[in-house]
């Protein structure tokens, strides 16, 4: 009987991921269509906004991933020898502030952010230069101090990282066990159960906001 019930709750909890992950994979890929239309107009502005929004919509070994990263680069690359070094800033941010946006037990793309780092800490000395607020002769101090910045780490906890997911699996968990066995064959509510379940479900739920925070 047990091993029916893990069974089915198994079952559920797989196609549960299935339908997340295609969701998260059916949006990535429209907002990256998206981008290409208006990169293939030349609206840079919304190329970016969108393929910022399809890197967002994370998934390990994902094309468009890869893709919408390299695709922000050539654009930036395109604002520095037009030398509008604002919008340049902005399409390294992107890639950079996304991987970021994703990261959980780890941090996707480390060599995207590094060359990013590398690159917003450029630009914004060129700004700066730009503007007459430093001299040139002062730039590398300057890089240096902007990639100290850029370079600190705000990995989340991996403690409470990890009670994410088990707060989130056990809230999911819960309902599954209510659902399966908190009412018996007619329908009516087995008390000890339900109250297990209702105590598990409250218990995991709050695990999981409180380590969303902590994290």
């Amino acid at each position: 009987m047990l091993k029916r019930y893990l069974v089915k709750g198994l079952i559920v909890a797989i196609l549960f991921l299935l339908l997340v992950g295609g969701r998260v994979f059916y949006l990535q890929r429209s907002h990256f269509m998206d981008a290409e239309k208006y990169y293939s107009e030349a609206n840079w502005k919304l190329a970016i906004r969108e393929y910022d929004t399809a890197m967002h919509f994370y998934t390990p070994w994902s094309p468009y991933i890869q893709k919408s990263a390299e695709r922000l680069w050539q654009i930036g690359e395109m604002f520095e020898k037009q030398d509008r070094l604002d919008w340049a800033n902005i399409a390294y941010s992107s890639i950079r502030s996304s991987f970021y946006a994703s990261r959980s037990l780890y941090t996707p793309g480390k060599d995207w952010i590094n060359k990013c780092d590398d690159k917003i800490a450029d630009l914004n000395v060129r700004i700066l230069i730009k503007e007459g607020s430093i001299k040139p002769e002062e730039a590398d101090a300057e890089k240096k101090k902007h990639l100290y910045v850029l370079k600190v780490d705000r990995a989340p906890d991996p403690l409470w990282s990890v009670l994410v997911e088990v707060g989130f699996f056990g809230w999911v968990a819960s309902i599954i066990f209510m659902i399966f066995k908190g009412f018996d064959d007619n329908g009516k509510i087995r008390k000890r159960f339900a109250l297990y379940g209702a105590l598990s479900f409250i218990s995991a739920f709050a695990l999981w906001i409180i380590s969303l925070l902590k994290a």
